[in-house]
């Protein structure tokens, strides 16, 4: 029975709630909408966090997948950072069934999506080759058919298994694609099951679509690797390009597994090394499954600076509901005091005081979820981030938790009030309470206060990264990224030498420059601002430029009327043309740091560029000096680059098209499918887009960051603003009396409004006084993330400043203007 009796005080205590939050629409609106924004903020950026940095795969016991990294590279790379392996690493790792139960090779077939082709639908699409234990190392069952085994990597088998979202998107979601042919890269490979559905692939930054046996095949070599390269699967020790992925054992922990390992993978990494005394010994480290890997190390910072700005955000609007509560329960006080007066007890007002907050609480909390969605797939894309982000269980007991220590805080809040509220004070007049009041306004006004100091910090590292952002759009790229569209071709499916893919390459711009609008037009190896570079030591006149030391280069190759296009200045020298051809005398250009670091004081024309010091390597003579470009990113720092015609390199595969437009780039693009469409119907167009979108997207985590806080710092700004506002508002309407008694005595409307502001100001410069050092120290934590200014800027602060002082006065400019119109009459007639 009193579990019952208890349930239905409950059912009561809920109705009398919603009927209280009834008669007060606006300030309930409020309060669950400054909630939704402060919970589902903070749900949000937890998310993306959780996604990049913390979830582990969905496959067996993740907890014991571990990411295999090398200390350096003693031969030629492909791949993402410290993660490429060599075959033989894997060969000799794998056979350490002590400290491995599974380990498991994967390497992309490109840097970017690659040509895949089912019945007569061409198309783009993620592909990796994998071991044969891929699936049943990680624990992952097919949806239908079966996934690859270790036959299927000793025979090379051309077969494939597709992702559960690919089956859906680009096969129809029929059975019967199991059995049917799927063209990648040109090449037919028999569909022989589809993954489980929660399985998207272990890579970086995408859903994985396509996974295939190691091949030998070479129109599938990983990494864009052309046909023609000299680098393949199992003959080339020195290529370290395969990617790994381990389960380790029970009881052994990754400390244990590099010490037992690391002298087996130097020697494996070593055995088709030059021998080199001046080398380092090579470490192998690893990383555990979780997140994204190649992310975290990114993303962590901002992600935790984004973390902290939603906290404090969270923080000042629970600020504004609590005094807004306090408020609103002090205009019940009559209330509370007759109920009490009538037999009601402290615990059953407390009570139904509680649930009152914690209706509002988790009404916030689930309009907060919803705006948690919608802001997660709206970071997602601004990121360029193709994973999986979406909330998940992790997420939503996060939301819960910040729900509960929300209506937790809010409970409390009214605890003062209805513990201390004097039975009698219903028969008192209002002037016996202002006495009372004080020390509400006192609360009041510490609250704006300490909202006005942490609003400053968050204004202060908000103009830090927007001024960041700012700095970072106007670097000078070197070249004229307007006006230019780019899009990525491989032609490996129509194409079967160099020679043909030269006859290819040069119908292709031929069509393409014949379109209406064109300029000009040509072709680019490695994508311009794709984050993709080739780099290789440089040899000049047969020697290195600097002696016994290794002198890097980074170069590329590309087409007629290269620099042109691209608009990048040629300081002296001409510009690649249809005459440097394959059996044309081989040419290269220079940039300016090339030639200032390798060949200062001296014409660097006619100086011979090679690739190697063997006797035999090409020498390609310099007729070129051009200004220094961005290749990768907007933030690369400039280094000695050199770019070759593609012709008079071996390996071509796949290229970029570059082309220079009259108007909108985007405008000619149905043209140019048309085009290609009549070239090749069979061949995509990889990842069209402008040039411009191309160098955006190497920023785009900055972006993001930047526009999340100044989204976060406005609405700092209008909460304090709100709570400023609130706050001298409740000690105007407290003291209209005392005002009519000042002007009754002779007091000025300018003085009652000096008054007022005079008391804004107060908290103002309180808040600010705790808020700078505040934000001078907690701005420390932005200093790796900033570009072109530094932690102590200036003028970030002043702004700040300025801001929060402006704020201050407006929100105090009503109450103030409201103070100094008191009647004097009406003022001492109410009192």
């Amino acid at each position: 029975m009193k579990l019952i009796a208890t349930f239905s005080d409950a059912l009561q205590d809920l109705r009398f709630g919603l009927r209280q939050l009834a008669k007060a629409p606006v300030f309930a609106a409020v309060a669950i909408l400054t909630l939704a924004l402060g919970i589902g903020a903070n749900t949000a950026i937890f998310s993306v966090t959780n996604a990049i940095l913390l979830r582990l795969l969905p496959v067996r016991s993740p907890e014991r997948l571990v990411y295999l990294h090398t200390s350096d590279f003693p031969g030629s790379q492909d791949g993402y950072g410290d993660t490429s392996l060599t075959e033989p690493i894997f060969e000799t790792l794998r056979a350490r069934k002590e400290i491995f139960t599974d380990l498991m090779a994967y390497a992309p077939l490109g840097f970017n999506k690659v040509p895949v082709r089912y019945a007569n639908d061409p198309g783009e699409a993620w592909v990796d080759q994998v071991s044969g234990n891929f699936f049943t190392g990680l624990g992952v069952t097919p949806w239908a058919g079966r996934v690859l085994n270790s036959d299927d990597e000793a025979t090379h088998a051309p077969i494939a298994v597709v992702s559960y979202d690919f089956w859906r998107s680009r096969l129809g979601g029929s059975y019967s694609v199991i059995g049917q042919p799927i063209f990648v890269r040109g090449m037919p490979l028999t569909i022989v099951g589809i993954a489980e559905k929660e399985f998207n692939g272990v890579e970086h930054n995408f859903n994985n679509d396509i996974w295939i046996p190691l091949q030998t095949n070479p129109n599938l070599k990983a990494w864009e690797t052309p046909p023609t390269s000299g680098h393949n699967l199992y003959g080339s020790p020195d290529w370290w390009f395969l990617l790994e992925i381990g389960r380790l054992a029970p009881g052994i922990s990754e400390q244990k597994a590099v010490a037992e390992l690391n002298p087996e993978f130097q020697r494996a990494a070593l055995a088709g090394a030059a021998p080199d005394p001046n080398r380092q010994p090579l470490q192998l480290s690893l990383t555990p499954a979780r997140g994204i890997e190649g992310l975290r190390d990114d993303y962590q910072q901002p992600l935790s600076v984004l973390m902290g700005m939603v906290g404090l955000v969270l923080v000042i609007a629970c600020g504004n509901i609590a005094m807004l509560l306090v408020a609103r329960n002090a205009a019940r006080q009559r209330e509370f005091s007759l109920r009490m007066a009538l037999g009601g007890s402290r615990v059953r007002l407390f009570r139904q005081l509680l649930t009152e907050s914690l209706l509002l609480v988790f009404a916030g909390a689930a309009l907060g979820w919803l705006f948690a969605i919608w802001a997660t797939h709206a970071l997602a894309a601004w990121t360029n981030l193709e994973m999986d982000i979406a909330p998940d269980w992790r997420v939503l007991l996060f939301m819960l938790g910040v729900a509960l220590v929300v209506g937790l805080f809010f409970g409390l809040v009214p605890l003062r009030t209805v513990v201390k509220t004097p039975v009698a004070s219903v028969l008192r007049s209002s002037s016996s309470n202002v006495s009372q009041d004080r020390s509400k306004i006192r609360s009041g006004q510490v609250v704006v206060v300490l909202q006005i100091a942490i609003c400053l910090a968050l204004l202060v590292g908000t103009g830090l990264l927007v001024r960041t952002l700012r700095n970072l759009e106007n670097i000078p790229l070197g070249l004229k990224a307007e006006g230019l569209y780019v899009f990525g071709i491989d032609p490996q499916e129509v194409v079967h030498s160099d020679a043909e893919a030269i006859h290819f390459y040069t119908s292709l711009l031929e069509r393409v420059r014949s379109l209406p609008g064109v300029e000009s037009v040509t072709l680019v190896r490695n994508r311009i601002g794709g984050g993709v570079s080739s780099n290789t030591a440089v040899f000049v006149d047969g020697l290195s430029p600097l002696g016994d030391k290794f002198a890097p280069m980074r170069w590329n190759s590309g087409g007629p009327q290269f620099f042109e296009t691209l608009g990048i200045p040629i300081l002296m020298g001409r510009d690649f043309n249809d005459r440097d051809s394959t059996d044309a005398p081989k040419v290269v250009a220079i940039n300016k740091t090339f030639a200032d670091k390798y060949l200062p004081h001296q014409n660097p024309l006619g100086h011979h560029v090679a690739f190697s010091k063997s006797p035999t390597a090409a020498q390609f003579q310099v007729i070129a000096v051009v200004a220094n470009s961005k290749y990768t990113d907007i933030e690369e720092k400039d280094r000695p680059m050199a770019y070759a015609p593609y012709t008079q390199r071996t390996g071509i595969g796949q290229m970029n098209v570059d082309i220079r437009t009259a108007g909108n780039p985007e405008s000619f693009l149905p043209a140019l499918r048309e085009a290609m469409r009549s070239l090749a119907p069979e061949l995509p167009m990889l990842d069209p887009k402008t040039q411009k979108a191309q160098f955006d997207s190497t920023i785009a985590l900055q972006r993001v960051v930047a526009r999340l806080a100044m989204f976060f710092g406005l609405l700092a700004v209008v909460l304090v603003a709100t709570g400023l506002y609130g706050t001298l508002a409740y000690r105007v309407n407290r003291r209209t009396s005392e005002i009519g008694v000042r002007m009754a005595v002779g007091a000025q409307r300018a003085q009652i409004l000096w008054m007022i502001l005079r008391e804004s100001l107060a908290l103002c410069l309180a808040g600010i006084a705790i808020g700078l050092p505040l934000a001078y120290a907690s701005m420390r934590l932005l200093r790796t993330m900033l570009y072109g200014l530094g932690p102590n800027d200036a003028l970030s602060f002043i702004a700040a400043l300025i801001g929060i002082t402006v704020v201050a006065l407006a929100a105090s400019l009503i109450p103030a203007r409201r103070a100094a119109s008191v009647d004097p009459l009406t003022a001492l007639r109410n009192e």
